[in-house]
């Protein structure tokens, strides 16, 4: 590879994690009780990173935007419970985008080594395949890590501190044994917050991304 090769590289992966702290900035609350999750735009960016660079360089585009809000933002322990989740759904979005191109039997390189000239239109089945295997795969992948680990840790943490004994939980089951919750109401209470949340985080990002990816051809490469 040319270090001129090189050079581009790094400058889209500084240049979409810079894109992608900016589109977290824009929020929208999620419906009460559950206002404390938002929608933001930031995965867009991840996924056009994918479209343009590939796999490698789109993880250090989430690693980037990682370090880089940490270092702006502080490093409080609740914040930083939300992003390590923020990660998770990154590498969630990664994963989900190449299930999503096998499906389709999509054997495309990233645009930096190779520009499609075959069609730019999103077909109808792109769009499906694309949003919900996106959708779908977040859903599960957050709801999992927020019900086992992320929640208990959350909700534990100052200064919401819901433990009875004060202690700070990173396990659901002993988090259940020591708030006022049930394995049935912790249960309900984090499919109703995650799975529809993350369902419509995905989708959206997804045809926000789709809407946006037949432009992409103009982009100088």
């Amino acid at each position: 590879m040319s270090n001129y090769l090189r050079l581009k590289k790094m400058l889209y992966v500084v240049s979409l994690a810079a894109v992608s702290i900016i589109l977290a900035l824009i929020e929208i609350p999620w419906f009460p009780p559950f206002s404390f999750l938002k929608i933001d735009f930031s995965e867009v960016a991840i996924l056009i990173a994918l479209l343009v660079l590939g796999n490698k360089e789109t993880i250090m585009v989430v690693l980037i935007r990682t370090i880089a809000r940490r270092l702006f933002r502080g490093f409080d322990p609740a914040d930083m419970v939300g992003e390590a989740l923020a990660m998770f759904a990154s590498f969630s979005i990664i994963f989900a985008f190449n299930l999503a191109k096998k499906f389709l039997k999509d054997v495309s390189k990233p645009m930096l080594y190779e520009v499609s000239v075959n069609h730019n239109k999103i077909t109808l089945k792109e769009y499906l395949v694309y949003t919900i295997t996106i959708g779908v795969t977040l859903s599960i992948i957050l709801t999992t890590i927020n019900f086992f680990f992320a929640t208990p840790l959350y909700l534990t943490l100052p200064p919401i501190a819901l433990s009875e004994s004060g202690r700070v939980h990173v396990w659901a089951f002993t988090f259940i044994e020591d708030s006022f919750y049930t394995f049935g109401s912790y249960l309900v209470f984090t499919l109703t917050a995650y799975i529809p949340f993350n369902l419509v985080k995905g989708s959206v990002v997804t045809i926000v991304y789709l809407l946006l990816k037949p432009k992409m051809k103009y982009l100088e490469l």
